[in-house]
């Protein structure tokens, strides 16, 4: 039984430290109580609050750009990330699939398809 109450609190340590990371954690923590019947033991548990944001990715949006103009599509604002592309605007009736395949091939990454047909 002492064993499983060492263990219990072995872990809890090791959590929180995992979740001691400088000045910018963005962690908020848990306390369990966890009753042994002998005694008991708070375990400390680190959870995420939120996600770090994305870089933008300038090239990204400028070879996106020159191929949706290359394309004749052009009232559509581009905006990447590290890890997706948004495309905002409006394109003509029958050309957003158009706009959307471009995107995608031009950037190699997901694509946040936010554009209107006029």
């Amino acid at each position: 039984m002492k064993i499983k109450v060492l263990a219990v609190l072995g872990l809890a340590a090791v959590a929180g430290l995992a979740g001691c990371r400088g000045a910018a954690n963005t962690n908020t923590t848990v306390v369990t109580n966890t009753n042994t019947g002998m005694m008991n033991a708070n375990v400390t548990v680190a959870t995420p609050m939120s996600t770090p944001m994305a870089a933008r990715d300038a090239a990204a949006e400028t070879a996106v750009k020159s191929a949706l103009d290359k394309a004749g599509i052009r009232d559509v604002t581009v905006s990447a990330t590290n890890s997706e592309v948004t495309l905002r605007g409006t394109v003509a009736k029958g050309k957003m699939a158009e706009a959307y395949r471009i995107a995608t091939e031009t950037s190699r990454r997901k694509v946040d398809n936010q554009l209107t047909e006029k």
